[in-house]
């Protein structure tokens, strides 16, 4: 899958137990339909784990904030769980106005998922 967004580029590494879908740009609803195409893509593997990685985010909307809750949504159907790792303060800013912080779970970076995104990684 080829990103029609300039602003946005989504890196995706998978172990059989974590999906890590790591979000470099601006999330908004140019790139929003990248965002749930890749979060829909991660709630088919095997893996039980989902994170999403923010902290190279530099904008997020309402588009991409309804993005990671259908993605949330999807995986609590499924029985995986989404993980996030927060964005900068001006990311995380929203999340908090709008209360999805208390419905997703964020933790920090896992050792794993900064292993795992080597230089061959795949784009979209």
């Amino acid at each position: 899958m080829t990103s029609q967004h300039p602003y946005l580029t989504i890196e995706l590494t998978s172990t059989p137990e974590v999906h890590t879908i790591a979000l470099n740009g601006e999330a908004d609803l140019l790139g929003a339909p990248n965002i749930e195409a890749a979060l829909a893509d991660a709630a088919s593997c095997e893996a039980q784990r989902i994170v999403v990685d923010l902290r190279n985010l530099t904008f997020i909307d309402s588009s991409g904030l309804r993005a990671l809750m259908g993605g949330h949504e999807r995986c609590v159907a499924r029985g995986q769980e989404l993980r996030i790792i927060p964005g900068p303060a001006n990311v995380q800013r929203l999340f908090e106005l709008s209360g999805m912080n208390e419905i997703l779970s964020f933790c920090d970076a896992e050792p794993a998922s900064d292993a795992s995104s080597a230089d061959d990684a795949p784009s979209i």
